[in-house]
């Protein structure tokens, strides 16, 4: 049984391809595959990483043998907790500080059963934005502005993300799709996901959309160093990653008159 724990990441549609894999779960089981959303992994405790006892790891591989002998060819277990916390990153102006810790108790969980990993990314300019205007609309969780100053100036970025993941998975494959590429086009992120013909219902789903009069922009400095640190990622992820992830792309044809997020 092929195990793919899809790490998210916030603000990056994620929302809306859970919701997508919800809606499509009697199709998709047709085709042997199951899915572990939000819900389910909240639920049964997985999430709480830092808590997990040997008794609910023992459950974790109970689910998982049931799965396996229910014929499930492919476990999408989608979480993205996983990698840390939107307020954690927003008072620290650090793109998921703690993800090689999470990361490493998320493999410790599965036991070594993990066969392969995903991970979203997005422009670093618009990510923050997003985050700050979420975090606008959520005052009670986040309280403060955005410190822009502080996230311009802090060197870490996607490539350090990817590394502290790969890390926590050696020899695991890392698939990483760009919002840009794949936000409102959650039955094309499936595809590359897993060989299986993806549901098109409710394809068009989105939700959390960023609203214009709600972002909250850095200043034209600030932006271009996100921007350029952004392409420094692509380049790295682009040329191979130092064979730690895989960068995907849509091909011209699966773009079609969708407008680029």
């Amino acid at each position: 049984m092929e195990i793919i724990v899809h790490f998210g990441a916030h603000r990056c549609a994620t929302t809306s391809f859970q919701e997508y894999l919800r809606h499509n779960a009697a199709a998709l089981e047709q085709q042997g595959v199951a899915v572990w959303g939000p819900d389910f992994v909240r639920e049964t405790g997985l999430c709480a990483l830092r808590s997990m006892t040997s008794e609910s790891q023992a459950a974790l591989q109970h689910d998982l043998d049931q799965c396996q002998e229910k014929g499930v060819r492919h476990l999408l277990v989608s979480e993205e907790n996983f990698l840390g916390m939107m307020p954690q990153n927003f008072h620290k102006g650090e793109l998921y500080p703690e993800v090689a810790l999470r990361a490493q108790l998320v493999a410790e969980a599965f036991n070594g059963r993990v066969t392969k990993l995903a991970l979203n990314i997005r422009a670093l300019n618009t990510y923050w934005s997003s985050l700050a205007a979420y975090a606008v609309r959520n005052k009670t969780r986040f309280g403060t502005p955005m410190r822009w100053a502080k996230v311009t100036q802090h060197p870490r970025s996607w490539q350090d993300v990817i590394t502290d993941l790969a890390g926590a998975f050696p020899q695991v494959p890392l698939l990483v799709l760009p919002f840009e590429e794949f936000a409102g086009r959650p039955n094309e992120q499936l595809a590359t996901l897993m060989d299986i013909v993806a549901p098109t219902e409710a394809a068009d789903l989105w939700f959390n959309k960023d609203l214009d009069d709600e972002l909250q922009v850095p200043n034209g400095a600030q932006e271009l160093s996100l921007m350029t640190k952004f392409a420094e990622d692509l380049s790295w992820l682009a040329s191979g990653a130092d064979g730690l992830a895989q960068l995907c792309l849509l091909q011209e044809t699966e773009r079609g008159d969708v407008a680029p997020a």
